[in-house]
Parts: C-alpha cells; sequence; structure tokens
C-alpha cells in the first residue's frame, strides 16, 4: 500500500461558468508562456533540490519536522489548483486547498542529500510515463469539456481518468521531494479506496 493517499469528491455537477473561466485561465497563462505542465516540470526539479540543500544545510529530522510542512502546503495548493484545471473540482479553492482535494501522507522518511537529489533521475520513469498519459489526458478533457456543455456532467471513466492523472502527479511529487521511499505505482488506483467520509486533513509530523 502507498503512503500517499490523494481524495477528491465528485462534484454533482459541472457548470458553463467554471469551463468558460477555465478557458480564460489558460489563455492568460499563455499569454505569460506558462503552463500547468511547466509548474509540474519546475517542482519534479525544484523539489529534490531543495531538499537535498535543507537536509545537508539542517539536518534530516528538521527537514521533515519544519520543511516538510511547507512542502506539503504548496503541493496541496497545486493539487487543488491543478483539480480544477483538470476537471476535477468544480471550484477554485477559497481559504483551504482541502475544500477541493484532501492528501494524506502516512508516513514521512529521513532523506539523505544524496538521495534526496539523485530523485531527479530515478523519478524519470514514473514522470515519462505519467507524460505519455497526460497526453492521451487532453483528449479526455476535452471529451470532458464538451459533455459539460451539453449536460453539465462528467461521465464516470472520464472522471476516474482525470483523478488517476492527478493522484500519480501528487505521489510522483511527494517522492522528489524526499518525504516518502516508495516509488509512485504505475497506477491510477488509491488503496485503501477512499470512503464516503468528510475530506481528511494530510497528516503532517
Amino acid at each position: 500500500m502507498h503512503p500517499v493517499h490523494y481524495f477528491v469528491r465528485k462534484p454533482e455537477h459541472f457548470t458553463r461558468i467554471q469551463l468558460a473561466a477555465r478557458f480564460i485561465a489558460f489563455c492568460a497563462l499563455g499569454v505569460l508562456g506558462l503552463s500547468f505542465g511547466m509548474v509540474f516540470a519546475f517542482l519534479y526539479l525544484a523539489l529534490p533540490v531543495f531538499a537535498a540543500s535543507r537536509v545537508s544545510a539542517r539536518s534530516p529530522e528538521r527537514y521533515l519536522q519544519r520543511d516538510s510542512k511547507t512542502v506539503l502546503t504548496v503541493l496541496r495548493w497545486f493539487a487543488a489548483l491543478s483539480a480544477w484545471a483538470g476537471l476535477v473540482a468544480e471550484a477554485l479553492p477559497g481559504r483551504s486547498p482541502e475544500e477541493a482535494v484532501s492528501i494524506e501522507v502516512e508516513a514521512l522518511v529521513a532523506p539523505t542529500p544524496s538521495g534526496a537529489l539523485f530523485r531527479v533521475v530515478t523519478g524519470l520513469p514514473s514522470a515519462l510515463v505519467l507524460a505519455f498519459l497526460g497526453w492521451i489526458g487532453v483528449f479526455v478533457w476535452v471529451w470532458a469539456a464538451f459533455s459539460i456543455l451539453l449536460t453539465q456532467h462528467v461521465g464516470t471513466h472520464a472522471f476516474r481518468y482525470l483523478v488517476g492523472i492527478q493522484r500519480w502527479s501528487v505521489r510522483l511529487l511527494v517522492y522528489q521531494a524526499a518525504l516518502v521511499d516508495d516509488y509512485p505505482p504505475f497506477s491510477f488506483a488509491d488503496t485503501p479506496a477512499p470512503q464516503p467520509l468528510p475530506l481528511a486533513r494530510a497528516i503532517t509530523p
């Protein structure tokens, strides 16, 4: 069982106004030459560097006690914004990213500077497969967007695929941050399956 869990509740319906807001947001990011893929790539490279630097300058224990909280906060916000953009959540979160998604980390590990930095290399297989699945996900997203325009709903299979992309990316980024040793599984599934309960808080030290 992987220690990183990504939970999200499927909205009862999606609105056309929120879909239009996403298109405008994408256009705004395009003007700046940015995309969520670019932000993900930045985090993929930056998190191992940050972890290695902080562990080397301080200690693994202090990294887990203090820096891990900041890292998880950043990842939760990124996941919440990505969920909105990826047609997984209906609205942008307000005060807390847990309004959109919930990320739970069951156990943290004490990394070494070299081990953290080397994840730039070891994470590549997962990142490459995720990139391919993300390319397919573009077509799934377009199909889901048309479904929203016509029915204000997203089909179950399309929604599960889009959630799977989000879950995979979160697990990979937590791994890149050297907070867990378990390699991200090549799977969209979560174990144990999410229960129909209120969103849980991320477990932090």
